[in-house]
């Protein structure tokens, strides 16, 4: 019998070099859906000139379909603004707020991770800020905790610290679960920074995984601020990838086909080079 591929590994140094090669990869098989495609970021964090140019190509294509933007996306990871314009702050005290008022259905990562407060004998506590003070003690403690930032997803007990996943509410749902399912954050003790591992039950590759390459890059980068330490690398564990090709708009539906994709694939690396080359030319003038 042929082997079949069972994981389906992509490392790549920046946030577009990884989407357009698992783009690729998916395009490589015969077809549009693969199990646990597994991308390591090197540099989630940076957004280089060639990052810009192919999430601006990546943003027409949605546009042109009537799709949400990156940045709102990469939003319901983290809410940016409020961070840059307010700190650490705007997101623990004023995003909450406001999230509270114009939440509608379960809602964003974002309003789960930073708005939506954990009960315990302790009192409540936020969840990303929570994950914030472990980091900064166990790094100063002699002994230092390495992998101790992570939760069953599927525990809904108060103890639970990270939890995406609500079982009294999501479980009753055949469709509009949430996708992000598990974050995981490792203290990386010698070279003094964060990393980060996020698990998908399923991703969109064309809608939503580049902006959820930035949301998360973001999130990591807010993490890692917070606590004193270093941007580490993003891993994205998709237990399903897709290749989506269509988009539900109320009662309208928007479609796509895998040429398109490929197009698109295409567009975005020669913007890149072109990006690339230019930056490259300005060094020497």
């Amino acid at each position: 019998m042929p082997k079949v591929n069972r994981i389906h590994p992509v490392e790549a140094e920046t946030l577009s070099d990884a989407w357009l090669e698992a783009i690729r990869l998916i395009l490589g098989t015969d077809r549009t859906r693969i199990d646990n495609l597994i991308v390591s970021i090197e540099h989630p964090s940076a957004l280089t000139p060639g990052d810009h140019a192919v999430c601006n190509t990546v943003d027409s294509f949605l546009r042109s379909k009537d799709l949400l933007p990156l940045i709102t996306v990469a939003n319901t990871i983290l809410p940016g603004g409020y961070y840059r314009d307010g700190g650490a702050k705007a997101v623990y005290q004023d995003f909450p707020a406001s999230y509270q008022a114009s939440k509608s259905g379960w809602g964003t990562y974002a309003g789960r991770l930073f708005a939506e407060k954990v009960s315990s004998p302790k009192g409540d506590f936020i969840r990303m800020e929570r994950i914030v003070e472990k980091l900064k003690k166990n790094f100063k403690a002699a002994v230092k905790m390495r992998a101790s930032y992570e939760v069953d997803v599927y525990d809904s007990l108060s103890t639970q610290e990270l939890s995406i996943y609500q079982p009294g509410y999501d479980s009753k749902q055949d469709i509009g679960q949430p996708c992000l399912t598990h974050l995981s954050f490792k203290l990386n003790v010698r070279e003094e920074t964060v990393s980060l591992t996020a698990l998908y039950r399923s991703q969109y590759y064309i809608q939503k995984a580049l902006g959820n390459f930035i949301g998360l890059g973001q999130l990591l980068a807010f993490t890692a601020q917070e606590a004193g330490l270093g941007v580490g690398h993003l891993t994205c564990h998709a237990t399903q990838a897709e290749l989506d090709l269509f988009a539900q708009k109320g009662k309208r539906r928007v479609t796509w086909s895998v040429k398109d994709i490929s197009d698109l694939a295409e567009q975005c690396t020669a913007t890149q080079e072109v990006s690339r080359r230019n930056s490259e030319a300005l060094l020497f003038v």
